[in-house]
């Protein structure tokens, strides 16, 4: 069975303690960057609560009936709502079928748990749970998961205790990175420490970077984006060729790129910067824009992104051919 992560002890003794009092609320969202283990952790204090033997201790048995039910994924008094599809929202119906299980009786505990990845609801699936953590029935703990807050309804977050998920140190991050990329892809420090740099400190998307293989397709990716600015690449092939990797990723590693040029630009290249390996292409680069050009493309980055959270099925290549092209655009 999982375990919460070294950074989140804090957390977890503040929730336990409320627990042990009898204070716990309805609703819990929690809330931070991705990365930093809010989903494994709801996991983990959901079967803490849910396991026979944990209610002194705050520890999972691992060899009550609840736990076998947990480890299986077969306990009857525990749901984990996600899209039906990969890349879609999570619907109406799907919430209806929350409101009915809340309102009966658990089977082997004293708590019904939902766990819900609140960012991929659509407007109607909020609406939906707004009559359930208005009027929330005995021992029903709901835990929403959400990266950005500022996208769910108010009226979903007024009804909710939210709990923050801070990013560690970098040295707590290191540190956890080395015990669990052991064995993994190779790597070495250096890598782990540019991997954290480019998840912006969040371990656990450091992680993940590392088995998808980050590293080279930042080389790639970087590569492509130099031959575009020198007219030795074609915008439309390149956006053929991004298209099988998920947009965010692609938008997350060009945003940090221009940040990197940005910070060069107005340092005269004196910042420190995250593709530290890639300044003299920086340097080079650099020269082909203005800062007020550089921040608008920056500002239309941003919207990309935050359109590619709420619309999940975005015409991606249309999206990449028109990234690829104002990029060309920019440099001349």
């Amino acid at each position: 069975m999982q375990t919460i992560l070294p950074w989140q002890h804090t957390i977890w003794e503040s929730l336990w303690q409320r627990k042990q009092q009898n204070s716990l609320p309805h609703a819990l969202l929690f809330s931070g960057v991705a990365g930093v283990g809010k989903k494994q952790f709801a996991h983990v204090f959901a079967q803490t609560l849910l396991c026979h033997s944990s209610s002194q201790s705050g520890v999972l048995c691992g060899a009550c009936r609840a736990c076998h039910l947990l480890e299986s994924g077969a306990h009857p008094d525990l749901m984990w709502v996600e899209p039906e599809e990969a890349g879609q929202m999570i619907k109406v119906e799907q919430i209806r079928h929350v409101v009915h299980f809340v309102n009966e009786t658990a089977l082997l505990s004293g708590y019904r748990i939902i766990l819900i990845p609140a960012s991929l609801m659509n407007v109607a699936a909020a609406n939906a749970l707004l009559k359930t953590l208005e009027e929330p029935t005995s021992h029903t703990l709901l835990i929403l998961i959400c990266e950005q807050t500022s996208r769910l309804p108010a009226t979903i977050t007024s009804r909710c205790q939210r709990v923050v998920f801070s990013k560690p140190s970098k040295k707590i991050a290191l540190q956890w990175l080395e015990v669990n990329c052991q064995n993994k892809i190779a790597h070495t420090p250096q890598d782990l420490d540019l991997l954290l740099a480019l998840a912006e400190g969040a371990p656990l998307s450091a992680k993940e970077f590392l088995l998808n293989g980050m590293l080279a397709l930042r080389q790639e990716f970087y590569q492509n984006l130099l031959q575009l600015s020198r007219r030795q690449a074609d915008p439309l092939q390149l956006a053929a060729r991004w298209q099988e990797h998920e947009t965010l990723f692609i938008l997350n590693l060009l945003f940090i790129w221009l940040r990197d040029l940005l910070r060069a630009k107005l340092t005269h290249g004196r910042a420190n910067l995250i593709n530290v390996d890639h300044q003299v292409v920086i340097q080079e680069i650099m020269q082909k824009f203005s800062c007020d050009n550089l921040l608008q493309y920056i500002a239309h980055i941003q919207q990309m992104y935050s359109g590619a959270l709420r619309f999940l099925n975005t015409n991606k290549i249309l999206l990449l051919e028109e990234l690829f092209i104002r990029w060309a655009k920019l440099c001349f």
